[in-house]
């Protein structure tokens, strides 16, 4: 029988789809699919930074039942419910759909989305209650990826000392949020420069090693039409940055692989690392709404419930070749040349 996969899962940022990754979560760690793969590690940005790191704390305090109540319950208690939060969720994605809208500074108003996202957390990862010793909270390993605003840096926050203003910094996407205060950094949403954290896993002692990694992609790679007004523009705008950081992650552990079938004594550092890619469910007609810029500010509960359910449905695509990648719609794994450049030419002549 062969021995099942060391498995590394990182989940995408975007806003409320990240609701998405939280069904394909909740899948993979009920009793139909956990003898399939070994967890080692887990990653992600934003959205996919709150996903992975509420599994993360459920698997140390109380195994996979912990990890899917802990997602339920932050994407529950996320959802616009009561009047005012209604209206002001309904008034919120109605200015993002604005033919014209102004974008405003958050040092001019209150940090309302932050605050609430630290309730949440306060709730559903109290980092009180995580254990103290680094050791167990590698197991399984958690990494989180957020962006220094003023040097640039990519920055990789790790589980081992994660705290709360960390995991927030993750998803201070400007203008809802300010800058945050972590590590010494004042740190904008992952977006920018790690959407999801990938390559790091390729650095992991041997015997923790993923043979495969497996990435939930919110941002679509491929759109039919092109964009023209200007709420079009901005939503494939904010799709193509977050895929930037992904292409380029994916690329970097494609090139190991490259060079470890070159140079074979690079595998004592290095081992071959398949890939899995699953796309977030697009068909607009199972969703009540569009899917566009404004949908990833939305906190529907039709809509959330939509794309939980939509991701536990593709979790299973991870075990076959719909999970195969590269491949056509997801992140590019090469670049593409109008014409061969000239020194390609003349080597391969």
């Amino acid at each position: 029988m062969a021995a099942i996969p060391k498995v590394a899962i990182a989940c995408q940022g975007g806003g409320s789809h990240a609701a998405f990754a939280a069904g394909v979560l909740d899948r993979l760690l009920s009793g139909e699919f956990l003898n399939r793969f070994e967890l080692v590690a887990l990653s992600g940005t934003s959205g996919g930074a709150m996903c992975s790191a509420l599994a993360w704390a459920g698997l140390l305090l109380g195994g996979p039942p912990d990890a899917r109540r802990r997602l339920a319950g932050f994407w529950k208690d996320l959802e616009a419910r009561d009047g005012p939060d209604i209206v002001a969720n309904a008034v919120g994605t109605w200015y993002a759909r604005l033919p014209v809208n102004a974008e405003i500074s958050p040092y001019l108003y209150p940090p309302i989305a932050e605050e609430r996202l630290r309730e949440l957390l306060d709730k559903h990862l109290p980092f009180a209650s995580l254990p103290t010793d680094p050791d167990q909270r590698a197991k399984p390993t958690l990494l989180v990826g957020a962006t220094d605003v003023r040097t640039g840096d990519r920055v990789i926050f790790p589980g081992d000392k994660l705290d709360q203003d960390q995991l927030v910094a993750s998803a201070a996407v400007p203008p809802l949020y300010r800058a945050i205060a972590a590590d010494g950094r004042m740190c904008w949403d992952g977006l920018f420069s790690s959407n999801p954290p990938v390559r790091e896993f390729t650095d992991f002692a041997l015997h923790t090693r993923p043979d495969e990694i497996w990435v939930v992609q919110i941002n679509p790679q491929y759109r039919r039409e092109l964009p023209e007004s200007t709420n079009e523009i901005i939503d494939r705008r904010n799709e193509l940055s977050g895929n930037l950081a992904l292409g380029q992650e994916l690329y970097f552990t494609t090139r190991v692989n490259e060079l470890l079938k070159a140079d074979k004594s690079l595998e004592k550092r290095y081992k071959p690392i398949k890939v899995r890619v699953v796309q977030m469910h697009l068909d607009a007609k199972d969703y009540p709404g569009p899917l566009d810029y404004a949908s990833k500010l939305d906190r529907n509960p039709a809509l959330l419930h939509a794309l939980i359910r939509k991701g536990r449905e593709r979790a299973e695509w991870f075990f076959d070749e719909r999970s195969d990648w590269p491949r056509e719609g997801t992140a590019p794994h090469k670049s593409v040349y109008a014409t061969t450049p000239a020194a390609m030419s003349a080597k391969s002549g």
